[in-house]
């Protein structure tokens, strides 16, 4: 294709060879994340993102309005064309003004193309800044822990995104208003009392079309909560298909789906209804001026105030403001709601995620180095204590060892709310509420800097995602060579189904990890966390899943593979267990004595 066409566009004989302006880059640009504060509203918010890229939305707007102004002006060319070619039967002004016509059209021609190419442009910087803003206040591992990544977050980050993003409504919006005033204005060198009055009207119809757009816009943000929530329960449904069918619950899912679903239609309905009520009233405001402008118009004609081209030109430029009218009722009032209700639930999010922001900005103290001691208190239980390159098992039951992971996930979030079982849906929420304290070097977690902490300690969850993709693409983490996520798969016992030379793993997991098994995606996920290397790591029953054989090989693995790295491991396994250091109990009755070492079956008591 790009032998006859240079750009690759697929362009036809006549059009392969012109040139191409402002085509877009191949590579993703980069993108700075939206900065809220707490007393950001959603209307200023909206008006920031659509108004984000000013080089391509100031000019696109230019074009957008030299397009309408174009369109406005035929009939004001075709009036004068006619006093002063054809009235006076003057060939050369006939000439003349036909080419002041074609010039026009051309203008106009132009413009739409350049103007709607920077206008999608910068939609789509737009939606990708903000995609990019959402994505890490949702993904980010500090995010409060009352606020789950579920469903909804496939509609905020699509539907949301989109509306919100709504950069066409800024542009075309303005460049619709200045054609507007442009008509008016026109209309007052045919005539001045007929332009004052249709600028008086003008402004008396764009009055009574946002007093129309009132319950409309209350209710758009309610209709798309519903959608979101709906979205987000369809989403949930199909990912967590295969438990339900375990429990037999696909009856009570069904029901909540339907319920859910059919209050949406609910909304759905009524948002339509007061949509179509406020589009026939504005519609008929908006008739109702262009009809009296035109009938103002040929009064004056008849009263002989105007000419015949003067006549033409006035009714021209009345029809001329119906579209632009009508693009303010139909689309742009429609869509400022839609983008204000959607930009406030991303505001909503995003304020979510800079509250814990600001609380890590206060962590600033530095990590202790080289290697320090990570000290875990459970109230009740006592201490446990890491020492470098210590491999230490912990007894504790679902509580306690959710608390532990959570706190240890979250240290800088922890006993701000009252989480969601963020653990293993044993209950337990963050770690503060437990009364757990975490300390590295002598120093509290919550206190040392995020991003030092984050590169010292790993937590492996006992649920772990894994990504669409190759098991390669899952242990592509920061820092890991080759040779490291080799050894990392040799580990954890994925070398008898990963592949590949060296285990080099480019079997394709599917979606979720739903093409392996459930201890073969155990394992994948064991070596991810062995493959990041972390000075700490935490391992939260990463073998339940895995058969007894394989388990002692991971136990094998896992010993070699961490021998100079300090690790805990939240496990009842005995082939774990056996290969620990130490082994902590910090079971209901074990709070009494403390933390303290237990027999381990087949080892030695550690």
């Amino acid at each position: 294709m790009r032998a006859t066409d240079p750009a690759g566009l697929g362009r036809g004989r006549l059009t392969r060879r012109l040139p191409v302006f402002w085509q877009a880059a191949p590579d993703t640009p980069s993108a700075r994340p939206y900065r809220v504060t707490p007393d950001t509203t959603a209307r200023r918010f909206f008006l920031r993102v659509i108004f984000s890229v000013p080089r391509l939305t100031v000019p696109a707007a230019v074009c957008a309005t030299l397009l309408m102004v174009g369109q406005s002006l035929v009939p004001v060319i075709v009036g004068v064309a006619i006093d002063r070619a054809l009235a006076t039967g003057d060939p050369s002004q006939l000439l003349f003004w036909l080419a002041v016509l074609a010039a026009n059209f051309l203008v106009a021609t132009t413009c739409s193309r350049f103007g709607q190419q920077l206008m999608v442009h910068a939609a789509q910087l737009a939606q990708l800044r903000l995609r990019e803003t959402l994505s890490r206040a949702v993904l980010h591992t500090t995010r409060p822990s009352r606020r789950r990544v579920d469903g909804s977050v496939v509609s905020l980050l699509t539907n949301d995104v989109a509306r919100t993003a709504a950069v066409g409504l800024g542009v075309f919006a303005l460049a619709e208003v200045l054609a507007i005033v442009f008509i008016a204005g026109a209309l007052v060198f045919v005539h001045p009392p007929l332009g004052a009055a249709a600028l008086v009207g003008a402004a008396v119809t764009l009055w009574l079309t946002s007093r129309l757009s009132g319950r409309f816009t209350r209710d758009s943000r309610v209709y798309q909560g519903l959608l979101a929530r709906t979205v987000g329960r369809a989403t949930d449904l199909v990912h967590g298909y295969r438990v339900i069918k375990g429990v037999r619950g696909e009856a009570e899912a069904t029901r909540r789906y339907r319920e859910a679903s059919g209050e949406t239609l609910h909304g759905a309905h009524r948002n339509q209804g007061l949509l179509g009520r406020f589009v026939g009233g504005s519609g008929a405001v908006s008739g109702v001026y262009v009809a009296g402008v035109a009938a103002l118009a040929g009064l004056f004609a008849v009263q002989g105030a105007i000419s015949v081209g003067g006549l033409i030109a006035a009714v021209g430029l009345a029809q001329a403001l119906l579209p632009q009218l009508f693009f303010l009722s139909r689309n742009a009032v429609p869509g400022w709601v839609a983008g204000l209700a959607a930009g406030g639930r991303v505001l909503d999010v995003l304020k979510a995620a800079d509250e814990v922001g600001a609380r890590q900005e206060r962590a600033t103290e530095p990590l202790p180095a080289p290697a320090p001691a990570v000290e875990v208190t459970v109230p009740g239980a006592g201490a446990l204590r890491v020492g470098p390159g210590e491999l230490v098992g912990v007894l504790a039951d679902d509580r306690t060892a959710a608390a532990i992971t959570e706190t240890l996930l979250n240290p800088h979030g922890a006993g701000d709310d009252g989480g969601d079982g963020a653990g293993d849906g044993s209950g337990v929420g963050a770690g503060g509420d437990a009364g757990i304290a975490v300390t590295i070097g002598g120093v509290p977690a919550e206190l040392i800097d995020h991003a030092a902490y984050r590169e010292h300690v790993l937590v492996a969850p006992h649920r772990a995602t894994l990504f669409s993709g190759t098991i390669t693409d899952n242990l592509d983490v920061t820092g890991a060579s080759a040779a490291v996520r080799a050894a990392a798969l040799r580990a954890a016992a994925c070398d008898d189904f990963a592949g590949g030379p060296d285990g080099a793993g480019e079997v394709d997991v599917g979606e979720l990890g739903n093409r392996l098994s459930g201890g073969q995606a155990q394992r994948v996920a064991l070596a991810r966390a062995l493959a990041r290397d972390a000075p700490v790591l935490l391992l939260h029953d990463p073998t339940t899943a895995v058969d007894p054989v394989t388990e002692l090989r991971i136990a094998a693995g896992l010993r070699a593979l961490r021998r100079d790295r300090s690790t805990i491991a939240l496990v009842s396994s005995p082939a774990l267990l056996g290969v620990c250091d130490r082994v902590v109990d910090l079971r209901a009755g074990a709070g009494a004595r403390g933390a303290e070492p237990v027999a381990v079956p087949g080892g030695s008591a550690r």
